[in-house]
């Protein structure tokens, strides 16, 4: 049974092995693939790489010049820290009872100019849509 030690060892020495043997793979792909990109005279764009950040695994592409949090719509008066309202809220205003103190922009006592008051609970509906009759298995039974 081989020690601990000796395993790392060998797990050491194949790593090297695979990384001298990936090189050289690679250096065989690329040498094939710009000589198919000159036969064919591709570009970039034609290959869908002109502007696109390069993929690593597990994160998602951003676009160039994008905003990485949003726009501000709350901000703490005492500190000048400011919050999206999306994700979890800070403590500075995640035990406030009216958040519409915090907004930004306005004086924080009523929702912006234009801007539609929307209540999640109040689209949903427990009963048949408008305007829809009920069927007779549903007057039956009474939903």
């Amino acid at each position: 049974m081989k020690t601990y030690s000796a395993l790392k060892a060998q797990i050491d020495k194949l790593e090297k092995q695979a990384a001298a043997i990936r090189q050289k793979e690679v250096s065989k792909v690329v040498a094939e693939l710009k000589k198919t990109i000159e036969e064919y005279d591709l570009s970039a764009a034609d290959l869908g790489l002109s502007g696109v950040a390069r993929k690593s695994p597990g994160r998602k592409a951003r676009r160039v010049g994008s905003a990485p949090g949003g726009v501000a719509k709350y901000r703490n008066p005492e500190t000048g820290d400011t919050w999206t309202g999306r994700g979890r809220p800070p403590a500075w205003i995640a035990d406030a009872k009216d958040r519409e103190a915090f907004l930004i922009g306005g004086n924080g006592s009523s929702p912006k100019r234009g801007a539609k008051a929307t209540n999640k609970t109040s689209r949903r509906s427990t009963g048949p849509a408008r305007g829809r009759k009920k069927t007779a298995a549903e007057a039956a039974v009474g939903a």
